[in-house]
């Protein structure tokens, strides 16, 4: 074989190999993107296996970011009457969150749980992700991240609070969210979708 053949071939090898191995991650993550499944969790009976921070026998299998999930009741008791309950998880590439629970409490019950929230020391939550002074409910408490987004309580009618979080990262939602809260239970003003103006300003600024 001449000279300047096996140098070809052997260019080209080399060639090949880095075109794969620099191929290979998009691959995997275009495979992952395509078979991953929204998982939809609304049996509340279950509730304490998708609370991160409840985690007390290692059942639970999310971590939520570390996001701070205390606002949130530990458990579901009997002076709680469920109206809706939600949770979502989502991973294409990086966890998401995306979870409501809307009760309806006994009214000695709804005074004790409306001053722990209220006593909670809540983030400073307006700008992130677009949100403005909520005005819709009245926010008992929030923990606000300007990366992984929020977890929250708003009073709703008489006797009932909604909590409600959004937990993701890389400032945007992959997940359609709107398509799995009611858009009554968002802070107002939220915005995670695609080309949110929350995300370029982050960007630009990196």
């Amino acid at each position: 074989m001449p000279k300047w053949l096996k140098i070809t071939l052997i260019a080209l090898g080399v060639g090949a190999a880095g075109l794969i191995a620099y191929a290979f991650p998009l691959i995997i993550m275009l495979i992952s993107v395509m078979t991953a499944k929204v998982e939809v969790y609304d049996d509340v009976s279950s509730y304490e296996n998708y609370l991160a921070y409840a985690d007390r026998d290692g059942k639970n299998k999310w971590s939520k970011w570390d996001m701070d999930e205390s606002i949130w009741p530990r458990k579901i008791t009997d002076s709680m009457k469920v109206l809706d309950y939600k949770m979502v998880y989502y991973n294409p590439w990086d966890a998401q969150y995306l979870g409501y629970l809307a009760v309806e409490y006994t009214p000695e019950a709804y005074a004790a749980e409306t001053a722990r929230l209220r006593a909670y020391p809540s983030d400073d939550y307006v700008g992130i992700y677009s949100v403005t002074e909520e005005k819709t409910h009245e926010l008992l408490a929030v923990h606000a991240d300007s990366y992984h987004g929020f977890v929250y309580a708003l009073a709703g009618d008489e006797n009932q609070i909604i909590y409600a979080e959004q937990i993701f990262c890389n400032y945007i939602m992959d997940l359609d969210y709107k398509q799995y809260i009611p858009e009554d239970y968002l802070l107002d003003g939220f915005n995670a979708g695609k080309d949110n103006p929350y995300r370029k300003k982050m960007m630009s600024e990196k």
